[in-house]
């Protein structure tokens, strides 16, 4: 039922006997913790009480069945008073470009609102310990590095409105600091690279999702740039690894990271690695107006992980296996 890496990070889990609240319950990140916790349940007996919440019940019920407990809400609406939670892991977000060209308002307003939401909740239950999913944008344009530390802090251009993702992310980590400072919050901060696996949406519009679609149809892999520009790729599974590692042992109120040092590539690269296990080839294109509005300027970005793995927390997943086992298992959906 569970695939093998699945089950393995199952096993790595030390939650146990304990209720975990997943906002972005259906989406690429929160989807594959469930089914980590899901696992563990299931193999484990690991007792774990699964709140997941989105804004469709139909799509909740149809991923995950009855092994978990649905919230249908949207996360800019207040939770309700009447749960507690002892571990929240966030990653409601719009997280693709075209939402970002599309809906800039509702970008920004998830984020901020939702985030709110959910540092209120720790508020009323000072029990409760959770995490927040923020992203690599929030570092900006950093002149003279490639490598960014958590210490490290750039530009961003607030006139360009893409940049409502990172800058609304920017200011809920600033948002969440505050609130452990004021409120005595329990909470801490999980910057990721970008980020791929099984579970990605069909409408994500990011590049390095568009590739593996492209892969899996057997099409030619369409590159918008000369993608030369290197950044950190991870695989859903150990982006998973990593928050739940930072669940148990991250300090309050830090950002940390979460990368696999091991797995940093060019976008032109990771093309050519898509390429290479379909055994399709790499094609150039410009993009249409939409996307072009939707993309970032390159730069290098390369997460530094020394922080997360001074703890204890390295990456396990090349690219090459995590793509490939990517690939795989969407085939094999599709064959079932």
């Amino acid at each position: 039922m569970y695939s093998e890496s699945v089950i393995a990070a199952a096993k790595e889990l030390k939650i146990h006997d304990a209720s975990v609240l997943v906002t972005g319950a259906t989406g690429l990140i929160g989807s594959c913790a469930i089914d980590v916790m899901c696992a563990a349940n299931n193999e484990q007996g690991a007792n774990i009480h699964i709140y997941a919440l989105g804004r469709s019940n139909e799509k909740i019920r149809k991923r995950f069945g009855n092994n978990v407990i649905p919230i249908v809400q949207d996360i800019v609406e207040t939770l309700s008073e009447n749960r507690s939670f002892d571990y929240i892991l966030h990653g409601a977000s719009n997280a693709d470009p075209r939402s970002y060209a599309r809906q800039p308002v509702e970008t920004i307003t998830t984020n901020l609102i939702g985030t709110r939401n959910i540092l209120d909740c720790c508020v009323r239950n000072n029990r409760t310990r959770a995490i927040f999913t923020s992203s690599f944008e929030v570092y900006g344009k950093i002149p003279n590095t490639d490598i960014y530390t958590e210490t490290m802090s750039g530009t961003i251009d607030q006139t360009i409105l893409r940049n409502g993702y990172p800058e609304s992310k920017r200011c809920c980590e600033l948002l969440l600091r505050s609130y452990v400072e004021e409120y005595g919050v329990n909470a801490i901060i999980a910057r990721l690279p970008s980020v791929y696996g099984p579970t990605m949406q069909k409408s994500d519009s990011k590049a390095h999702a568009q590739f593996i679609r492209n892969a899996l149809n057997h099409e030619n892999i369409i590159m918008k740039s000369k993608g030369s520009q290197q950044r950190s790729y991870c695989y859903v599974i150990d982006i998973v690894r990593g928050l739940f590692f930072l669940l148990e042992n991250g300090q309050v109120g830090e950002i940390y990271n979460v990368a696999n040092s091991a797995s940093v590539a060019s976008i032109a690269e990771y093309a050519a690695t898509c390429a290479q296990i379909a055994g399709t080839e790499v094609a150039y294109e410009l993009p249409d107006d939409v996307e072009a509005k939707g993309f970032s300027k390159p730069q290098n970005c390369i997460l530094d992980t020394q922080k997360i793995e001074s703890l204890g927390w390295f990456g396990k997943y090349s690219l090459i296996t995590g793509i490939t086992e990517t690939i795989e298992t969407l085939r094999g959906k599709i064959d079932a």
